[in-house]
């Protein structure tokens, strides 16, 4: 599998990050989100200093998406928006980042399959929330769609 831009670039950046940014303006219009995004940007910035997380002065406002900088970013975007989206949305990405921490283990056994595909399924049911809001408007997307062959090839 490819982490990296199946994962980290595809389904967390291309499109989660995209559609919350969509879903605030369908709610907010673009002034709301404007607001709310730098609200957003200023948790972010605010993370404490601590082992193993990045600090982002700027938010996620940086003009060149690397694979680290994302990967940094998925540790600390959750708790950015909270507050700011429906509970679903919140379920969405932790279904997904326990997805994403799962395939990262090093040792899996059937157990950790079992998590695996259980978080593959809380994803694929609070990810609903996207398509009823019309933010999105069809799940069939390759990098999401790779998702679900993750426990066969490990």
């Amino acid at each position: 599998p490819d982490i990296l831009h199946q994962l980290v670039k595809g389904t967390f950046k291309d499109h989660l990050v995209e559609w919350v940014g969509k879903y605030l303006e369908q709610v907010h219009g673009k002034t709301g989100t404007k607001n709310i995004l730098a609200d957003i940007d200023q948790q972010i910035a605010a993370a404490p200093p601590f082992p193993g997380l990045w600090c982002f002065p700027d938010g996620h406002n940086f003009s060149q998406w690397t694979g680290d900088n994302s990967k940094a970013l998925m540790k600390v975007y959750l708790s950015a928006i909270e507050g700011h989206i429906p509970d679903d949305v919140e379920h969405t990405f932790h279904a997904f980042l326990e997805f994403c921490y799962i395939v990262r283990q090093n040792v899996i056994m059937d157990q950790t399959l079992a998590e695996l595909r259980d978080a593959l399924a809380q994803f694929h049911q609070y990810q609903e929330i996207f398509r009823m809001t019309g933010v999105c408007f069809d799940f069939s997307l390759p990098h999401q769609h790779s998702m679900l062959h993750y426990d066969l090839l490990i």
